[in-house]
């Protein structure tokens, strides 16, 4: 008879638990290029559709992420349970208009891009940013 073992919760959520379980995860591939009208970050991550990214802004950072369930199969209780995977977590420069963010995914190249126009600066300021289906 196979012995199951009882995690914690508060250590699944503090260690890299489903990477270690899933035997590993692909990095993303992630650019940032700027031009006369901003900034543009370019994020590929294999295995992730268009439902799957986060994009957040969070006082003067931009946070790109997915969320990933603990369990595949889902113990009594845990329907919810799941732990977010950063693909992206950059500093926000002072001339980035945090109002007018915008996210959007391209099904031809299966990539995010994240459009970051000038503006005036802004500190302090959260948002959460959806992402638009092309």
């Amino acid at each position: 008879m196979k012995a199951k073992i009882q995690i914690p919760q508060e250590i699944l959520t503090a260690i890299d638990y489903a990477n270690t379980t899933n035997g590993g995860m692909s990095e993303p591939d992630l650019a940032i290029t700027q031009d006369e009208k901003g900034y543009e970050v370019r994020i590929k991550a294999a295995g992730l559709g268009p439902d799957s990214f986060q994009v957040d802004v969070l006082n003067n950072r931009l946070w790109v992420y997915h969320l990933l369930p603990l369990f595949a199969d889902r113990p009594d209780g845990m329907d919810n349970l799941q732990t977010a995977r950063t693909l992206g977590n950059l500093f926000l420069p002072n001339d980035v208009n945090v109002d007018k963010i915008v996210a959007h995914y391209e099904q031809s190249t299966r990539e995010l891009n994240i459009t970051l126009p000038y503006n005036h600066p802004t500190r302090n300021f959260r948002r959460h940013i959806d992402v638009d289906i092309e």
